[in-house]
Parts: C-alpha cells; sequence; structure tokens
C-alpha cells in the first residue's frame, strides 16, 4: 500500500487521498467546502476480505465470503460516522434507470430486485452508494436544493446518457436548475487503457463520439475516455464546466490503490463510492 498514493497517482489540486480509522479514499475538496455533504471514492483498501479481493471489497458477486462484506460495511459505516441501516446500494445493470429515493428505507446493500444504476435523494443521514471496479462513478449535487446523486455510468449507461438523465431527475423532481449542479468524476479507467471495439464506437452519437475517441493502429479497434464522454453529457445539459470536477486517475493503471475489471481480467472486486447529506 502506498503511503503517498497523491504523489504517484497525479490528483488534480480538486482532489486528494484521506484516511479515516483504516479506511482510505479519494475526496473532492470542493464539495468538502459543504459542510452538509460526506462523500468518498473509497479504495480498495482498509478492509477484511483476502487475496484478490484484498480487501475492503464491496462486489457481493466477486465471490467474498458472505462475513467479509458484512464486516467491511460496518467498517466503512463507522469511519465515516454514517447509519449502517441507511446505506442504499442498488444492483447495477448497464443500463439508464434511476431511483429516487424520498424516504427512509430498508437495507439495501445486497441489491435484491432493484434494478439502477443511479441513486438521488434528499435525504439526510441517507448515504447513497455505487460499486465500481473501471467504470465511472459520478457524484451530483445541488447545494441549493439539497439533493445529491450517484450515478454509475460504464460504456452502456454513458451511451444511454445517463449522467444527462441523473441531471434530467434534478431538474423534475427537485426544481433544480443545472447552473447550480457540482459534478464530481471520480476514478475510472482511462484513456491510456480502455481499448473497445466497432461495436461500442456505433453506440455513441456519430456527431459527439469523435470528442472521447481516439483510433487504435488494429482496424476497428479504439481507445474510449469515458470521463470526458460524461464531461460532455453535462456540459451540453448545462452544468458549468467550473462545476465539473475530474479526477483523471486510472483505475486500470492504479490496481496497487483501486480494483479494476480490465486489468484484473474479471477476477477482482469492488470499491464503494458514497455521498450523504448531513
Amino acid at each position: 500500500m502506498l503511503e503517498n498514493p497523491d504523489r504517484r497517482h497525479g490528483t488534480s489540486n480538486a482532489f486528494r487521498f484521506s484516511k479515516r480509522d483504516d479506511v482510505r479514499y479519494l475526496e473532492c475538496q470542493a464539495l468538502g467546502e459543504f459542510g452538509c455533504i460526506t462523500h468518498a471514492f473509497c479504495t480498495r483498501w482498509g478492509g477484511t476480505s483476502e487475496g484478490r479481493l484484498a480487501n475492503l471489497n464491496f462486489g457481493v458477486h466477486s465471490g467474498d465470503r458472505e462475513e467479509h462484506l458484512m464486516r467491511n460495511r460496518e467498517i466503512l459505516c463507522s469511519a465515516f460516522d454514517v447509519p449502517e441501516q441507511n446505506l442504499v446500494t442498488i444492483n447495477q445493470v448497464h443500463g439508464d434507470r434511476l431511483l429516487v429515493v424520498d424516504k427512509k428505507s430498508r437495507d439495501w446493500q445486497h441489491g435484491g430486485t432493484l434494478e439502477y444504476d443511479g441513486i438521488i435523494t434528499s435525504v439526510r443521514e441517507m448515504p447513497v452508494g455505487i460499486k465500481t471496479a473501471d467504470c465511472v462513478p459520478v457524484f451530483l449535487v445541488d447545494p441549493t436544493k439539497r439533493v445529491v446523486g450517484a450515478v454509475h455510468a460504464g460504456w452502456k449507461g454513458t451511451s444511454l446518457e445517463i449522467v444527462a438523465k441523473a441531471v434530467g431527475v434534478f431538474m423534475k423532481e427537485f426544481a433544480s436548475t443545472p447552473a447550480d449542479i457540482l459534478a464530481v468524476i471520480g476514478p475510472s479507467i482511462g484513456p491510456c487503457c480502455y481499448e473497445v471495439d466497432d461495436i461500442v464506437f456505433r453506440h455513441f452519437d456519430e456527431e459527439r463520439r469523435g470528442s472521447f475517441f481516439s483510433r487504435c493502429e488494429e482496424e476497428g479497434k479504439w481507445m474510449l475516455n469515458l470521463s470526458a464522454a460524461n464531461r460532455f453529457q453535462l456540459l451540453d445539459i448545462g452544468v458549468p464546466p467550473d462545476n465539473i470536477f475530474s479526477a483523471d486517475i486510472c483505475t486500470s493503471c492504479s490496481t496497487d490503490i483501486f480494483f479494476s475489471h480490465r486489468m484484473e481480467h474479471g477476477d477482482t472486486g469492488r470499491q464503494l463510492n458514497f455521498i450523504m447529506l448531513r
């Protein structure tokens, strides 16, 4: 485990690696200025899982032991002083469905039948989280209306413009204005490592895809910048550029810090990314 991941991984000035108890995580300093918000892009360090899942794994389909998953959950909630029974996660399906949580609900840590790829809430003391291992985690915050969201954007969700649709939910359900929304794009696989084929390329809007795809030497292969694709969606829907913060850390290049589905050939865990209103 690196003692100073900021130095090696080149985080922008808007982000920093921090630690609470044994849990190491990345935070956006712009969100830290709001005392009503707790958030974290967790790393893989600080839990009890073993071997290839070492050690703060939240992937329930990764082959981990139930006691490890439950203990990891307890460790995280204790470190951040959040109500464990209120932690809401979902069964992510690489789509564009968004769950709005408007009242305190049962513990959804293990997903159940809740098949969504984003959670939005204005309920206080209710952490909402999504799990990643290369896909893009995006936090959305309207500090004026006191609404937060966590969005999981893989290539399918990104091609379906899930982040823009989430902003649309903020506008429709909470009367948010895009100019008031802050968007934080967390660590994900970078354009240095994310090679895709023509099938993926053709799923994206023809007019836009030249902004975040670059051609490989091999015919029919492309390098995809998922973070940039989500940034363009946010800009298109009216979120100001100064309100968008990108970590620009490649999870595939950083398996000493993060789980990576691509680099670890699918045999890995999932880190949790959560946000909560105090």
